[in-house]
């Protein structure tokens, strides 16, 4: 354990709040806020939502929550068991006589040993001696009689198109242009609540709903839904409250996408 259960519990006790009022306030359920104040990361349904939980809960409390997550990392990291002590037993020590006739019958089947293997490899070289390789044929002789000179066409390679990324659930992938502050349930539970700098990218990933209960920056977000790009969902600075993302809603977006006449040659 890294610590970061005894920092949130510590802080809660502090204010004197039980867990029944944190509850009521970050929705997050009783069992869990114990789970995640005695590290018992194993009741908590996953990664994602435990890093929502500890940022959530740790932000109520009045805590740093990107120190709360680097204690958590720390902490899945397991630490190396002591090595079990193994009792090492002595080697009985058998002294044995051997016969001066053994060692010589010993010695004489090694010779034979190695004066067939020698035997056998010049019988083996001896017969690749008489190999010869097939003569690679010459490449054609350009005919410049009549003033061109013919070129062969060698076959192209054909080129396979990648198999289309599988997704499971509902996959909502974030790119941030401007900074952006979110508010975002995946599957009723709050994961994201903060500010997101330009340039960053992050994926939520649900079963089977995703709400965007609040975007402080509309224009400042570009969202794919399971692969289907469908951009931002408002202007620059203009705040949306309420999307939400369901499988009929990537199924209809799906729909779209195929419902799209493709040209070509």
């Amino acid at each position: 354990m890294a610590g970061e259960g005894v920092i949130l519990q510590k802080a809660r006790e502090e204010k004197g709040w039980n867990y029944h009022d944190v509850e009521d306030t970050t929705k997050i359920r009783v069992r869990y806020l114990q789970a995640l104040e005695q590290e018992e990361y194993n009741i908590l349904p996953g990664d994602t939502y435990t890093k929502g939980f500890l940022r959530t809960y740790s932000r109520y409390l009045g805590l740093n929550p990107e120190e709360i997550i680097n204690l958590y990392n720390l902490s899945l990291h397991k630490e190396p068991g002591s090595q079990d002590h193994i009792s090492l037993k002595p080697i009985q020590n058998n002294t044995f006589w051997v016969k001066p006739a053994v060692i010589i019958i010993m010695a004489l089947i090694a010779v034979g040993i190695v004066f067939g293997i020698t035997y056998c490899s010049r019988i083996d070289n001896s017969q690749h001696t008489d190999y010869t390789p097939t003569p690679l044929p010459t490449a054609p002789v350009a005919d410049n009689s009549t003033g061109e000179n013919q070129k062969q066409t060698q076959p192209q390679p054909s080129k396979q198109s990648p198999s289309p990324v599988q997704y499971t659930g509902i996959v909502a992938e974030l790119s941030f242009k401007e900074d952006c502050w979110l508010n975002v349930k995946v599957d009723g539970i709050i994961v994201e609540d903060g500010i997101n700098a330009a340039g960053t990218t992050k994926v939520l990933q649900g079963t089977k709903r995703i709400e965007f209960v609040s975007i402080g920056n509309a224009g400042g977000i570009s969202i794919k839904l399971n692969g289907i790009d469908i951009g931002s969902l408002g202007a620059s600075r203009e705040v949306v409250r309420n999307y939400v993302i369901t499988e009929e809603t990537i199924k209809n977006l799906s729909n779209k996408s195929n419902s799209v006449p493709k040209t070509g040659l």
